[in-house]
C-alpha cells in the first residue's frame, strides 16, 4: 500500500452566497471574483504543504489540472511538478494527470515531463487523461475526436521517450516533420504510465491492453 497527498487546490477566496447561487461553478461563474492576492497566498500554501508531506514520509503527491472553475486552481499541473520536482527529496511526483487530447504539441509536452523526471532523478510518475467536458467546450476541442486524440498523443510521447531520433510523425492529428527530442527521461524505458479514469469502459480495456 502506498500513502499519498492529493488536493483539488481550490480558490476558496470569493463570495461564498454568490457561488452557492450559481450552482455549478465551472465555466460560468466569472472570473471577476477571483482574487490574485488570495491566489498568489494559497499558490504558496499549497507549495508548502507538498514539501511537509515529503518531509513527513509519504510514498507520493499527486497533481492534476483543471480550467476555468474554481474548484482547482492547476491551470498547468507540470509547473507545479517542476517546482517540487527540485524542492522536494522523495516523494513520488505523480501526474493525475495531462489532458491529452487538449494537447497541441505532445512532443513538447514530452519534454516537459523528461525535464520534471531528470531534475526530480527519477521520481516522476506520468498519468494521462482524456480530459472532462468543460475543458473541451472551452478550448474548442471537438469531443468526436477525444479518443483518438488521446491515444495518438499518448503514443507519439511514448516514442519521443524511447525512440532514437530524429524521426518522422505523420498521425491523423499530430504531424512532425522532426522528432528528435534532446531531453529524454532518466527512467527507462521511460516513467511509469497511469491513466486515471471515472467512467469510461473503453478507457479501462484500453490501459489493460
Amino acid at each position: 500500500m502506498h500513502l499519498m497527498y492529493f488536493t483539488e487546490q481550490p480558490m476558496s477566496a470569493y463570495p461564498s452566497d454568490i457561488g452557492l447561487s450559481t450552482g455549478y461553478t465551472a465555466l460560468m461563474f466569472s472570473n471577476k471574483y477571483f482574487d490574485p492576492a488570495a491566489g498568489s497566498r494559497l499558490y504558496n500554501e499549497y507549495l508548502e504543504h507538498y514539501i511537509m508531506v515529503d518531509e513527513l514520509g509519504f510514498d507520493g503527491i499527486m497533481l492534476n489540472e483543471h480550467h476555468n472553475a474554481p474548484f482547482c486552481m492547476q491551470a498547468k499541473a507540470n509547473i507545479f511538478a517542476a517546482i517540487l520536482a527540485a524542492a522536494t527529496k522523495n516523494v513520488k511526483i505523480v501526474m493525475l494527470g495531462n489532458p491529452l487530447p487538449l494537447a497541441e504539441n505532445p512532443v513538447r509536452l514530452a519534454e516537459e515531463l523528461s525535464m520534471i523526471d531528470m531534475i526530480s532523478k527519477g521520481r516522476l510518475v506520468s498519468g494521462f487523461v482524456r480530459g472532462g467536458g468543460q475543458e473541451q467546450l472551452a478550448t474548442g476541442v471537438n469531443p468526436a475526436f477525444n479518443r483518438d486524440r488521446f491515444e495518438e498523443a499518448h503514443d507519439l510521447i511514448v516514442a519521443a521517450w524511447t525512440r532514437q531520433g530524429p524521426f518522422r510523425w505523420e498521425g491523423t492529428h499530430y504531424q512532425h516533420r522532426v522528432v528528435n527530442p534532446w531531453a529524454v527521461p532518466l527512467q527507462k524505458p521511460h516513467p511509469r504510465v497511469w491513466i486515471p479514469g471515472v467512467i469510461s469502459k473503453e478507457t479501462i480495456i484500453w490501459a489493460a491492453q
